[in-house]
């Protein structure tokens, strides 16, 4: 396969920069133009909160998205930056994915009170953002500690790799039934056309590189 030129490297990087500025200001958008009820009786810092915990929690989508990438990454991908590189991104993007979760469960709760805890079969959406997060911070921890905490690196990999795909599903479900801003039919369909496309995107890096990663 012909190597890519320095000139085509530069414009594919600046043209991956700009589509994820786009993307992650279209999502960054979602809580102003498509409100959930629960802001429309909030004032003043409680407001504020809850608009904080929501942007977080978008943040951390569209950096699950890029995460899925750096991941299974792909030839083009591992040419255009090098794998060393990608790797580093990789890790650095599991932190900041962890920290805008925890803010978003934060900023979210708090405006609600800690007596109105979302607990219960009628809650099962927000039970399930609890267990994604107890299972990113699972898989953070480990990544960065596994060899203090003795762990063999095959069995590891595939503990990571299980636990990825489990979170996709769940982070599919949370996001879908959580919040009224996922009911409207426009963001609905994009949000399962992006999991769509994330899976394709999967699925073909898996073949080309014959399912060593």
């Amino acid at each position: 396969m012909k190597q890519p030129t320095e000139k085509h490297k530069i414009i594919s990087k600046l043209f991956l920069y700009l589509f994820f500025i786009i993307f992650l200001a279209g999502a960054l958008s979602v809580p102003f133009y498509f409100e959930t009820m629960t802001l429309w009786y909030k004032v003043g810092a409680d407001k504020t909160m809850l608009r904080g915990g929501q942007l977080a929690g978008m943040s951390a989508l569209v950096l699950f998205f890029f995460q899925i990438i750096l991941a299974v990454r792909g030839q083009y991908l591992e040419e255009l930056f090098g794998s060393a590189l990608l790797t580093r991104l990789h890790r650095a993007n599991g932190i900041a994915i962890l920290l805008l979760a925890v803010c978003h469960v934060i900023l979210v709760l708090l405006p609600e009170g800690l007596a109105n805890l979302p607990i219960g079969k009628k809650y099962w959406p927000e039970m399930i953002g609890i267990v994604l997060l107890l299972i990113v911070s699972f898989i953070v921890f480990t990544s960065y500690f596994r060899q203090r905490l003795r762990i063999k690196y095959e069995l590891w990999r595939i503990i990571h790799k299980t636990l990825g795909y489990l979170v996709t599903i769940l982070l599919l479900a949370h996001v879908l039934f959580v919040s009224e801003s996922f009911e409207h039919v426009q963001l609905r369909a994009f949000l399962l056309f992006l999991f769509g496309a994330l899976s394709l995107w999967i699925i073909t890096a898996k073949i080309l590189s014959g399912f060593d990663k």
